[in-house]
């Protein structure tokens, strides 16, 4: 008994040290918009009964916002720590939950524990542990394996508990209603006879009941908000899951470079190696199932765990590395498995050798590039320097990275390594030049030209053009309308009176037009109907900027 308790001990710790500079991170990403501006974590909403986000996303995953609700009051907006935390210690209990599963299957003791310490040091999980929002996967994932953990278990109670969790783990993610089927393919696979049909049953009543109450909240199936794939023929949208799944299955194998975003255009184009990777594995598997090698089960459940998130149906998402949470599971068991057969192959022989130092070169590798990936996630300047550092053809990416550059004062290239927002701003605007976020990149880069960088003074010419831009693709821009008109006054001949005042009447009509925007617009709207009247030019207003 001791024995299997210092495995499962050194497998947590292995987990927790490899994840634990995700503790020195903050809010990041989306987390604005899942935690810090959600009224269900706040507490001015009922998680039970609100969606995530915008409900044109379509997710309901009220268990997951429950457990933000529960640390909130202890940390609220000053500190991301004890919520990335709770992140840390749900990745230790995958971890060891994996290891648990491998010995229900059959795995030696080493073996499982080499399973459960691979899961626990492999660099792809960085996503999901070291941002908040990742939650959603840790849960769906401890809920799944401690389901599958039950579901091998004798007696009534351990039934009950399987379908518990099955259910837990869907009102986390809704990725997890591919449990049962995950289930039942290794019971086929493992030739259980008979198959436990009234346990898969209870677990089918579980994910129902989580449906019906997911309608009665959310009524619509899929994302309403433009899915990226959604227009395209089912051929065009099987090619793109073949991408996705090879995409995947090359990160499980050597995940670098990781990155927080994936352009749509990738996916429509063939990445080198995603095609022979799936023919691989697809030829794996098929032997496999002649010899009866546990490992093809393993990798076969990679592409059925991936199932929710191919874009066969519509998703609000391209891809996204924190996916491959669960899957990853299979692809660290299926290792753990073809180790172990090359050990039992060597004591035929000399004793271990081979399979014991290639287990201690990949969990070798594996840490500090665990460790590495995490740090990504310490702030918003940090993940979207790296994003555009490694997809410098991503337009969102060096949109984003030019945003938070803003943000943080960097208004002046400095060399390769460090550029300037104007700099990525106007590269995202090079590489697509009507990108989701076009509008607002000609509004930063105006703001930046009538302000002036560095030594550089105010440029009134670039500044009006940027904003006539904004303004072209999103005619509701309330800064840029304001900070048109600021130009106006100072350069009317540049932007005639009226052209200004035509935009921001637009923008007054606008709902969405801040307090203070607004009354920045009227107040311009004054100014203009003054100077139109005297002729006189003016040189300074309000900048809503």
């Amino acid at each position: 008994m001791r024995a299997p308790l210092l495995l499962a001990a050194l497998v947590a710790l292995a987990a927790v040290l490899a994840t634990a500079g995700a503790r020195d991170g903050s809010f990041v990403y989306d987390d604005e918009y899942y935690l810090l501006k959600n009224p269900a974590v706040s507490g001015e909403a009922d998680p039970w009964t609100s969606p995530l986000g915008e409900a044109s996303q379509s997710l309901w995953r009220p268990l997951t916002v429950a457990t933000w609700r529960w640390q909130w009051p202890a940390t609220g907006p000053a500190s991301a720590r004890p919520l990335l935390t709770a992140n840390i210690a749900l990745h230790a209990a995958a971890a060891v939950l994996l290891m648990l599963l491998a010995r229900r299957f059959g795995l030696a003791p080493i073996p499982s524990a080499f399973a459960g310490l691979a899961f626990a040091v492999h660099p792809v999980h960085a996503e999901a542990v070291a941002w908040i929002s990742g939650r959603s996967e840790l849960l769906a994932c401890v809920f799944v394996l401690a389901a599958w953990c039950w579901h091998l278990t004798p007696g009534r109670p351990a039934a009950v508990a399987a379908a518990l969790a099955v259910g837990l783990a869907a009102l986390s993610k809704e990725n997890a209603l591919i449990a049962p089927a995950l289930f039942v393919t290794a019971d086929l696979w493992r030739r259980r006879r008979p198959l436990p049909w009234g346990r898969l049953a209870l677990q089918a009543g579980a994910l129902a009941a989580v449906w019906l109450a997911r309608a009665s909240v959310l009524p619509q199936l899929f994302p309403a908000d433009d899915p990226p794939f959604a227009g395209l023929p089912l051929a065009d949208r099987a090619f793109v899951a073949v991408q996705i799944l090879g995409r995947s299955l090359g990160l499980l194998i050597w995940p670098a470079p990781l990155r927080v975003h994936y352009h749509r255009d990738e996916l429509l184009v063939s990445a080198p190696g995603a095609l022979p990777l799936v023919l691989v594995t697809a030829a794996w598997v098929a032997w496999s199932l002649r010899r009866r090698r546990p490992t093809g089960l393993w990798l076969l459940l990679i592409p059925l765990a991936l199932l929710p998130v191919l874009n066969l149906v519509p998703i609000g998402e391209t891809f996204a590395e924190r996916f491959l949470y669960l899957p990853s599971a299979f692809f660290c068991l299926a290792v753990a498995g073809g180790l172990a057969a090359l050990a039992r192959v060597e004591r035929r022989g000399r004793g271990l050798g081979l399979s014991l130092v290639l287990g201690l070169l990949l969990l070798g590798a594996a840490w500090p590039a665990c460790r590495a990936a995490v740090s990504v996630w310490r702030d918003d300047l940090t993940l979207w320097a790296h994003a555009a550092a490694v997809a410098p053809d991503d337009p969102h990416a060096r949109y984003n990275h030019g945003m938070f550059l803003d943000a943080a004062g960097r208004h002046v290239t400095e060399d390769v390594t460090r550029p300037s927002a104007a700099h990525e701003l106007s590269a995202s605007l090079r590489l697509e030049p009507r990108h989701r976020y076009a509008g607002f990149a000609h509004q930063m880069l105006g703001n930046l030209a009538l302000a002036g960088t560095g030594a550089a003074a105010p440029n009134l010419s670039s500044a009006a053009r940027h904003y006539r831009e904004a303004l072209r693709l999103l005619p509701a821009l309330g800064d840029a309308a304001v900070n048109l008109a600021v130009v106006s006054l100072q350069a009317p001949g540049l932007v005639p009176p009226d052209e200004a005042r035509a935009a921001l009447e637009r923008a007054l009509a606008a709902a969405d037009l801040g307090t203070a925007a607004r009354r920045a617009a009227r107040d311009l709207l004054v100014q203009l109907e003054a100077a139109s009247g005297s002729g006189a030019t003016g040189t300074s207003s309000p900048d809503g900027s």
